[in-house]
């Protein structure tokens, strides 16, 4: 197995990446988008998993996040006119350079939390890219509380800079997350249930940073777009896709917006739709041993037998 690191210039952007390549040739390729106020570094053991069976996996920082954040004020903001297309952009062209790297081979998108989002609205416009789509952590914003939301961010930029970093406004986008985890000891308990994981999380200078105006004004208006791109998709229909959630997970709203984006796809026909609930909170990947371990072999083995046909 190779690991590869390196800041590469996509679309203007100078975005870190990692490639993980097995001994030998791929069976396919899996390309990941992280989650908010995160980084890829964070998806490494579950990469080495990947590759130790086979695939081939490539991570990368979202603009604003990680490695790709020259400075603190970059880390946590997005230009406001631009940066939902500026993160699809780096997806994109990490996409084409995958293609071109390995010509024929199949690719399959995976996004977690704001990363399934993008992957949601990116993979509307190029189905034709993927073998299939796997969902972690992800959910239906609501539609009102998105546009009440995005005006108030709109009111507050009249008078503040897209930069700005307001508590307030953080607080309040937060501040539903832990209310059914019971005896939280800190605000981010919603993440998983693994007490060390969280730590590492609130210990992690690239993890839980302060969001700008930009930032949300770009989150809130993509995830609107994201949602109408979904009334009419154009996926072949076999395409397959893998709805993987916690149980107690309130981004999905505790399961129910998982089962709802199923129930969506399946409407317009999109039939190789599995989802998986499996008991834990927002981040799988990051949960407890033995429920970490039910979730790399759930994808893996959903990949492997979308592979052979059998989805």
């Amino acid at each position: 197995m190779t690991e590869k690191s390196k800041i590469q210039r996509i679309k203007s952007h100078n975005i870190y990446q990692s490639v993980f390549m097995p001994e030998g040739n791929p069976v396919a390729i899996i390309q990941i988008n992280h989650g908010l106020a995160e980084h890829s570094l964070r998806y490494h053991d579950f990469a080495r998993y990947l590759c130790e069976r086979g695939f081939g996996v490539y991570l990368h920082d979202h603009p604003g996040h990680g490695k790709s954040a020259e400075t603190d004020q970059q880390k946590g903001h997005l230009p406001w006119k631009t940066g939902w297309d500026d993160m699809l952009s780096v997806i994109h062209g990490i996409n084409k350079s995958i293609r071109k790297s390995h010509p024929g081979l199949p690719v399959f998108l995976m996004g977690h939390s704001m990363g399934s989002l993008l992957a949601r609205y990116y993979n509307s416009t190029f189905p034709m890219y993927f073998k299939g789509m796997i969902l972690s952590g992800t959910g239906n914003p609501d539609i009102l509380i998105s546009k009440s939301f995005l005006a108030l961010v709109k009111t507050i930029y009249i008078v503040k800079p897209d930069t700005h970093k307001s508590n307030w406004v953080n607080n309040l986008f937060y501040k539903n997350f832990n209310t059914n985890v019971k005896n939280s000891k800190t605000s981010f308990d919603w993440l998983s249930s693994n007490e060390a994981e969280v730590e590492k999380y609130i210990n992690d200078p690239l993890c839980g940073f302060q969001l700008s105006l930009g930032f949300f004004k770009n989150l809130l208006q993509g995830s609107l777009q994201m949602l109408k791109s979904e009334k009419k998709l154009r996926f072949r229909k076999n395409f397959a896709t893998l709805i993987i959630s916690g149980s107690a997970d309130p981004v999905g709203n505790f399961g129910k917006g998982p089962k709802a984006l199923q129930e969506k796809y399946i409407r317009q026909g999109f039939f190789s739709t599995h989802l998986k609930l499996l008991e834990g909170r927002h981040e799988l990947l990051m949960e407890q041993p033995h429920i970490k371990q039910q979730t790399f072999e759930a994808i893996e083995t959903w990949m492997q037998e979308k592979l052979k046909g059998n989805l």
